[in-house]
């Protein structure tokens, strides 16, 4: 009898793994067949009096000085956004807006100068952030900003070259790398979502950039750690957007329902044409302008974690599958050439 049923199991098993495998294929094609949904969130809303004229939707980007987060304001600027610039460098946020105002007259542009690093730790200013951006239509906002903390004191500043050991690093630089990579952008999410999910006209959109890193690389460990968590938090984000609000009867004030909020956490691969990478562009590693392009192509795409570049999402595939064991041999490898590049530049110049 049993041997009665074996065919019987086989059969299910197979067509089981069939259907799994057309669904994996389904899931990890789909979002990038999607058309994008941005313009979704290009709404204008009432002026301050019947007589006013409509308000322009705006769009806030962090870290928008170069690479990622430049291209961004270019992509969004063209597709009519008017963009609120943030970066810690008023010098070169005043070389951006200008570049921008001349590339897109029929655009207004603005800068907001914010040290991430060091802001958490102020929460005021937080408050003055809104305070500032009270009199714009904020609709969209992209917490860019990242990477590995410059600009510490010269005590630091051997603690603050990528690819280095924990034992190696300053509690202050291990500190800047947590409060630019996941506490900022928490915390400037939390204090936005009001304006994001009541004050608006329309839907809003929140979009944070990640990193492969967040698998938990070596020699980035603080980087990778704080990436983690930003991925998770943003993921929970989007589910309690999703949650019915509490009856009136329970809390009066949360009564009121919403506007809709997208929620996105972008993961990013190997990018170059930015400060740390100068490399030749490829399919498995684009320029910057092409990333910045994937991510604004990936809004409305279905998921809330995605890797916007399908180069990116192919490498996401074996980080996502493949044993601990081959991940921990492979990243290592790769983590300590890098490591070496970084050594032998050094000492060439």
């Amino acid at each position: 009898m049993p041997t009665l049923f074996l065919p019987i199991i086989l059969s299910v098993i197979g067509a089981s793994t069939i259907i799994a495998f057309f669904s994996f294929i389904a899931d990890f094609v789909t979002p990038f067949l999607r058309p994008s949904q941005i313009y979704h969130f290009l709404h204008s809303a009432p002026g301050p009096s019947p007589s006013s004229p409509p308000l322009q939707a705006w769009a806030l980007v962090t870290g928008t000085t170069a690479g990622i987060g430049l291209q961004l304001c270019h992509q969004l600027a063209s597709l009519g956004f008017n963009v609120v610039l943030h970066g810690r460098n008023p010098s070169k946020l005043e070389q951006v807006q200008k570049s921008l105002s001349a590339k897109f007259p029929t655009r207004q542009f603005r800068t907001l100068i914010i040290d991430a690093t060091s802001a958490p730790s102020a929460p005021d200013s937080f408050k003055d952030i809104v305070a500032r951006l009270s009199d714009i239509h904020l609709t969209v906002l992209i917490n860019n900003a990242g990477g590995i903390p410059s600009g510490l004191p010269a005590s630091d500043q051997h603690h603050s070259a990528p690819y280095t050991p924990l034992s190696e690093l300053s509690h202050s630089m291990i500190a800047a790398t947590i409060s630019l990579n996941l506490t900022f952008p928490v915390m400037l999410t939390s204090a936005l979502l009001p304006i994001l999910s009541h004050r608006n006209n329309g839907p809003a959109l929140v979009v944070t950039v990640g990193s492969f890193a967040d698998n938990g690389l070596p020699l980035l460990q603080v980087y990778a750690g704080a990436k983690a968590g930003l991925c998770k938090a943003m993921e929970a984000v989007g589910g309690e957007l999703n949650i019915p609000p509490p009856p009136p009867n329970l809390v009066p004030s949360l009564g009121e329902r919403k506007k809709e909020v997208l929620i996105h956490h972008m993961r990013i691969g190997n990018v170059t044409g930015v400060s740390h990478s100068q490399k030749p562009p490829s399919a498995f590693r684009p320029d910057a302008t092409t990333a910045a392009k994937a991510i604004i192509a990936r809004v409305g795409c279905g998921k809330t974690v995605i890797s916007p570049h399908w180069g990116m999402a192919l490498q996401s595939i074996f980080s996502d599958w493949a044993p601990w064991w081959v991940k921990q041999h492979v990243f290592g490898n790769v983590m300590a050439e890098l490591r070496n590049e970084v050594l032998l530049a050094k000492k060439s110049g």
